[in-house]
């Protein structure tokens, strides 16, 4: 989870570039719940990328026209999996990512179910600062006295 500073989010609420409500008409800070409310939630906020999933989502995804057609040595691959407790989709992950995704390849049905699984909707707060940021109410009363 990545973390925002108070002047990170003091900046965010001022410029509310999303369009997302958090100020009144005349300029002045919705409250502080109203502005927690909205930046945490999942409907507001658009797509972001998971940070982890686990080998069993990414083993239902496989479209078992595509395994029929991928090589034996791509299939030893896929064993492999298994043995993983998590696979991270970002930073070291990216590896693991990339190898599925050369496994199977444009217009493969496996290629676009194992995109949709590292995706999910997010609130703002995630979408500006990673997966499972949440923005608590104190946060935005501290950042409005900045």
């Amino acid at each position: 989870m990545a973390e925002y500073t108070l002047q990170a989010l003091h900046d965010y609420i001022e410029a509310d570039l999303l369009g997302l409500g958090l100020k009144e008409a005349n300029g002045a800070w919705k409250g502080d719940g109203v502005i927690s409310d909205l930046m945490n939630d999942s409907a507001l906020g658009g797509i972001i990328q998971r940070e982890l999933v686990s080998p069993q989502e990414i083993i239902e995804q496989i479209a078992i026209a595509d395994w029929d057609v991928i090589s034996a040595s791509d299939r030893l691959y896929f064993q492999l999996l298994p043995s993983l407790e998590i696979i991270s989709t970002v930073q070291n992950g990216t590896e693991v990512r990339n190898n599925l995704l050369d496994i199977f390849t444009a217009g493969m049905v496996t290629r676009d179910n194992l995109i949709a699984t590292v995706q999910r909707p997010g609130s703002p707060a995630e979408a500006e600062w990673g997966e499972n940021t949440f923005v608590t109410v104190g946060d935005v009363a501290h950042a409005s006295n900045l």
